[in-house]
């Protein structure tokens, strides 16, 4: 077994002149093109594997398949990544055999171990959507997630000063320069920004998109600062269609933004620059009602860099 274009290792899988197969008794049972994408491979392995599944391994595959059609594709990957890990840890249980107390001390464990807590909480939500869809099947009488307590997680109060910012953005690369800018300039979310299209998304009364989190449509108004470091960086591949690329004139991806902030070794990171939007702002600039405010607001004894 080894890691498949996509990213992914799944067992019995390999890749062969841009198809997936599934290898059984040494012989290759043709699955889906690589072009077709993720969903469309386990949709394919699925209906290979049609009986019942007997193992919360073979539930994943079935949840991969048919479980995730309301999601977006950033959520959809952060899923698949973090399914490969409840696969290695739980995968080879039976169906039913899971309890609330193993996934309890999963929870416990993270915790204890000083890293990797709320992480843990996103996987054991991630389990839970597993065992509600098993449910949904037929396939289980309960979901063994239920009850059990979340590790506790405290909002976090990371500001980024004026002077990390800027030692930032004059470290950074042309490109992403604009990016940082107009992160902190909108208080826009890192992936409604990287998926800013030119004809669909610019106005002329501002930047108008609808959040992919919250479903809201979204209205940004222009100043000088947006406008300018828009045309900058639409200037440099006029080709494309998004309003945001990096050095080749591509969509930013999450790898490539993560990538770029590993290489700039920041101790903040680039979700922290919408707090600093928020504070820096005279006004809220990220929509949110004033119950959720808190959490981006702090208080800070610093003029903007704006």
């Amino acid at each position: 077994m080894g890691k498949l274009s996509c990213g992914l290792e799944i067992p019995g899988v390999y890749e062969k002149d841009g198809r997936y197969y599934r290898v059984k008794q040494n012989k290759w049972h043709g699955l889906s093109r690589v072009d077709e994408g993720v969903s469309a491979l386990y949709r394919a392995l699925a209906e290979f594997e049609a009986q019942r599944p007997g193992s919360i391994g073979e539930m994943i595959a079935h949840y991969r398949a048919y479980g995730m059609d309301g999601l977006s594709p950033t959520t959809r990957a952060d899923y698949h990544n973090m399914l490969t890990r409840l696969d290695a840890l739980f995968g080879k249980m039976r169906i039913g055999a899971l309890k609330p107390s193993h996934v309890a001390v999963f929870l416990e464990k993270r915790r204890k171990a000083g890293r990797g807590a709320v992480r843990a909480n996103r996987e054991f939500a991630v389990l839970s959507s597993v065992h509600d869809f098993g449910l949904r099947q037929g396939w289980l009488e309960s979901n063994p997630c239920r009850g059990v307590r979340r590790n506790r997680e405290t909002p976090r109060k990371r500001y980024v000063t004026n002077a990390e910012f800027l030692d930032a953005f004059e470290r950074s690369p042309e490109a992403f320069q604009d990016l940082l800018a107009l992160a902190y300039l909108t208080g826009i979310r890192q992936n409604d920004l990287r998926n800013l299209k030119r004809a669909e998304n610019l106005k002329p009364d501002g930047i108008v998109f609808v959040e992919s989190k919250t479903k809201k449509l979204h209205r940004q108004a222009w100043s000088d600062a947006v406008r300018f470091f828009v045309r900058r960086a639409m200037e440099r591949f006029p080709e494309s269609e998004y309003v945001l690329t990096n050095k080749f004139g591509r969509q930013w991806t999450l790898w490539a933004i993560d990538s770029q902030m590993d290489r700039l070794e920041l101790n903040w990171t680039f979700k922290d620059l919408r707090a600093k939007a928020q504070s820096d702002a005279e006004h809220s600039v990220l929509g949110h009602d004033r119950q959720m405010e808190w959490l981006y607001r702090k208080v800070v004894n610093s003029r903007p860099v704006r």
